[in-house]
């Protein structure tokens, strides 16, 4: 029992008994807690026991003053020698399970860490999630992992550690992890693979199937990713080959340095004697040196961050202050396009047509490499309309089966198919065409033994019997045999389908319209890279997870189609792209860039757009030592004023920043004022008064409109440390609003229309909030409510009454 408690609750009380005031109570609950004997008391504590007076007439504070030395002497008895073995400390809370008792994730709650890298290490892929059940990200990625594990439960192993439990097994070896959750799969063999990407359900997915297919079979006829970075190897793909597992292990270890996936590893198995491996950029192909570096993963990863270079690639700004977005910006101009990036699907078309424009941007020589990735940019890019359409009718009304296979085929992969065509005996020993693996065994006692990599087609008849022989096969008959072929091809058209509506799910595809800007078609960029002392540098950015990087630049990406856009980001200024996106308005906006003939898209216009937030605008330059000195100032305010919708705080430098004249200041530090609904009535903080928090405060409630001045006085109230200094501001606070009644009034009997109505609706909701301010001040969610109804009704009259006008 602490001094603060006792004094509370003796605050009102008499003198109590020897048993009733003493703490040997208090003692005894202590003790139990900590799983001593109450007989192994400390000496100390019999010293101060506090024995009551015959005459029963000590004042209360010597009780209490007794009491706190008594305290006093047991902490120090306790904690004084650290090394005696009677220290009592206290008991860790109970461990409690984090994920739901009957999730498909094996939730090891009390830390038993090697309990859960057992069962990942006994699956073929394991997902383990080592959390911190007080951890807000902890908390907010348990749903994406469920989703997940849902979603990939026939493939994966799902299971979560609570590694911040004291005393667990997991806090013990870890216990200097300062970020939460952390994400790591765990193959069969070798080490775990760290997952550092954005935490969603789609991107985990995308993550897992990579980690369970990080190598493609390389087919000369196409790649199967739309990347214009990738490497090939050809080696020895037996079993048993060290060159092939390195080349396994490496692309695993990409996986953890990139979450973007940028490059694709994709594997030629060749019997050779030692491997090759090759870098294909947009407009050279690197050839592995095998004389300089050894055939490790590090080395090889090394070599491919070294000489990896793109035209175009995917930005994702990290929470380590966006370094790789400040290395994608520096130097020079850099045209964003914000565009979905959906992980589910293989191909992005938006991002596809500018990687075609980035081709032609950088195309300075006319390089026939560099045409033929043009060429292959514009087919692929059909295939994938047609692709997608035809999936769309296919998988649109497809019901999903209700049996799973325990053996899954993934698509587009390669296994082990028997050469049973060479035995004589076999009438038609066909092989099953595309994406299928179908295998003759024990024919005549022995197996089909020599294996060759297939890409099969269509289905066609399993192996015949010849009339009076009987060959042992695979499969059985009937539709019962969930291993057959013809069920495979079920199975995998049927993942087909759940992969697809999955990704539609989550944002449907998009696709360039070309029938826009037809009168454009003349518009040619190839070359300009090379004709300006500042080239563009090409980015994308998912509009789904950093639309407030597009905020900042003054982009209302819920306002634009298709949630895309495109701007130019430049030293001193940034240039949205007005038109709809396609390839001739891209192309046509990059060459006005180029030609300067881009008009600026000035920041302010976006601060003042939102004709119902008032906006505080705090103009500064770097070069202004006073300006930092008096930062603090407005993030103060700031946050005082945080919980009010329809208040907006920026920052400028007046310096980086071109400006119309009517937001040109001719000084640093300026604080200007912008109302709602009025901003051609800006108000600047007055030069001669000092820039600080009360006199801040009090030029903005000033300025508001009566309604969100009422809401700020509210606000600053429960904000209000002290009692009576509460008590005095919600009395002003109740003394104001019947000021704003009497004003409403007389517009009242003023208007006529609709707008007459609003006010007679604000007029109530003024009532309501003057009761419940006056009579329960405590009812802050109802007194908010009413607030939230007036503000909005604010915007309705001023509508009504301008329309009315009109």
């Amino acid at each position: 029992m602490s001094l603060s408690k006792i004094s509370a609750k003796e605050a009102n009380t008499s003198p109590k008994t020897s048993h009733d005031i003493g703490d040997s109570n208090v003692i005894k609950e202590s003790d139990s807690n900590s799983n001593t004997d109450t007989e192994n008391v400390d000496a100390s504590e019999e010293i101060f026991e506090f024995q009551e007076p015959i005459d029963n007439e000590i004042p209360t504070i010597a009780v209490r003053m007794l009491n706190f030395f008594r305290e006093l002497a047991i902490f120090l008895s306790r904690n004084d020698n650290t090394g005696s073995s009677n220290q009592e400390v206290s008991k860790p809370p109970a461990a409690y399970p984090f994920f739901p008792r009957d999730s498909i994730i094996t939730d090891w709650y009390r830390g038993q860490i090697s309990k859960a890298i057992e069962q990942a290490r006994s699956s073929d892929i394991a997902f383990v999630m080592f959390y911190a059940p007080w951890d807000a990200e902890s908390q907010a990625a348990r749903k994406e992992f469920e989703a997940t594990a849902s979603y990939m439960q026939e493939y994966v192993t799902f299971a979560a550690v609570n590694c911040w439990q004291p005393n667990s097994e997991c806090r013990n070896q870890y216990s200097k992890v300062y970020r939460w959750p952390i994400l790591i799969a765990y193959p069969s063999h070798g080490r775990g693979v760290q997952y550092n990407g954005p935490i969603s359900t789609p991107h985990l997915i995308k993550f897992l199937q990579k980690v369970c297919r990080p190598l493609l079979r390389y087919n000369e006829e196409g790649l199967t990713e739309s990347e214009d970075a990738y490497v090939v190897a050809s080696l020895n793909a037996s079993p048993g080959s060290r060159d092939f597992a390195v080349l396994y292990t490496t692309a695993l270890k990409y996986l953890e340095k990139d979450p973007l996936q940028c490059v694709t590893f994709y594997v030629n198995p060749e019997p050779v004697s030692e491997p090759s491996l090759q870098l294909h950029l947009w407009n050279e192909t690197l050839i592995y040196p095998l004389e300089e570096k050894e055939w490790r993963p590090d080395e090889i990863l090394q070599w491919i961050f070294q000489n990896v270079h793109q035209v175009t690639s995917w930005v994702a700004p990290s929470w380590t202050k966006s370094y790789v977005l400040s290395r994608s910006l520096q130097p020079g101009p850099t045209l964003i396009l914000f565009t979905p990036k959906n992980p589910l699907q293989t191909h992005m078309d938006y991002y596809n047509m500018l990687q075609e424009i980035g081709y032609e941007y950088y195309n300075c020589d006319d390089d026939v490499l560099v045409n033929l990735h043009m060429l292959n940019m514009k087919l692929k890019r059909s295939r994938n309309i047609l692709e997608h359409k035809s999936l769309m009718q296919r998988c649109r009304f497809k019901q999903q089966p209700s049996k799973t296979i325990v053996s899954h085929l993934n698509p587009k992969t390669w296994a082990n198919t028997s050469s049973c065509d060479r035995n004589e005996n076999l009438k038609g020993c066909s092989l099953l065409e595309k994406e299928v693996n179908y295998f003759c065994s024990n024919l005549k006692g022995s197996e089909c033994v020599e294996f060759s990599p297939v890409i099969l087609d269509d289905v066609e008849k399993p192996c015949e019997r010849i009339p009076g022989e009987f060959y042992k096969t695979s499969m059985l008959s009937g539709e019962n045999d969930f291993r057959s072929a013809e069920q495979l091809l079920k199975h995998l058209d049927s993942e087909r389908c759940r992969h697809f509506m999955s990704a539609q799910k989550y944002h449907p595809a998009i696709f360039e319209d070309p029938f826009v800007g037809e009168k454009n078609k003349n518009i040619n960029v190839t070359g300009l890279a090379c004709n300006t002392n500042s080239s563009l540098t090409l980015v994308a950015m998912d509009s789904l997870l950093y639309y407030d990087f597009a905020e900042r630049l003054g982009i209302d990406l819920a306002e634009k189609p298709d949630k895309s856009s495109v701007v130019i980001v430049d030293e001193a200024s940034n240039y949205v792209m007005k038109t709809p996106i396609n390839g001739m308005n891209l192309r046509q906006f990059i060459q006005n860039f180029t030609n300067e003939q881009l008009p600026r898209s000035l920041e302010s216009y976006a601060l003042v757009k939102d004709k119902k937030t008032a906006v505080v605008v705090f103009y500064y330059s770097k070069q202004c030592a006073f300006c930092s000195g008096i930062s603090y100032v407005l993030l103060t305010v700031a946050r005082k004023f945080s919980s009010l919708e329809n208040i907006k705080f920026f920052r400028i430098d007046g310096d980086m920043n071109n400006l119309p004249w009517e937001y040109t200041m001719e000084r640093f530090p300026t604080i200007l004022f912008l109302p709602a609904y009025e901003k051609a009535e800006s108000r600047v903080f007055p030069s001669e008064l000092p820039i600080t928090v009360p006199n801040l405060i009090s030029f903005i409630v000033t300025n508001l409109e009566p309604s969100f001045k009422l809401h700020a006085m509210w606000s600053l109230c429960n904000q209000t440390k002290f009692e009576d200094d509460k008590l005095d501001c919600l009395s002003l606070l109740q003394s104001k609003i019947p000021t704003v009644i009497e004003a409403v009034l007389r517009e009242w009997r003023m208007s006529n229309g609709r707008e007459r109505q609003a006010l007679l609706y604000k007029l109530r909701q003024l009532k309501q909030l003057h009761l419940l301010i006056t009579h329960n001040p405590q009812k802050h969610w109802s007194i908010q409510s009413y607030f939230k109804k007036l503000n909005s009704n604010l915007s309705y009259s001023r509508d009504y009454r301008q329309s009315d006008r009109l």
